[in-house]
């Protein structure tokens, strides 16, 4: 299974919160969208500041990135 790994960030890196083996890329970007929803609800003071999560692949490939400020 590929390995995708999970970042926060707003113009540059602010945090990670580690990878997961996924069978793949729509898997991987369903569990962006719940961790930008649990985001959301355990720190609010992020929202409306521009943050995203933003996902890669085991080869570095850009996956997705999903703004905090989204309703999902």
């Amino acid at each position: 299974m590929p390995l995708f790994t999970y970042k926060l960030i707003d113009t540059h890196f602010v945090s990670g919160f580690g990878a997961h083996d996924l069978p793949s890329e729509t898997e991987a970007q369903i569990e962006a969208i719940k961790l930008a929803r649990s985001l959301r609800e355990t720190r609010p003071e992020l929202v409306g500041k521009g943050y995203s999560i933003f996902v890669i692949d085991d080869d570095g490939a850009a996956i997705c990135v999903i703004p905090l400020d989204a309703t999902l």
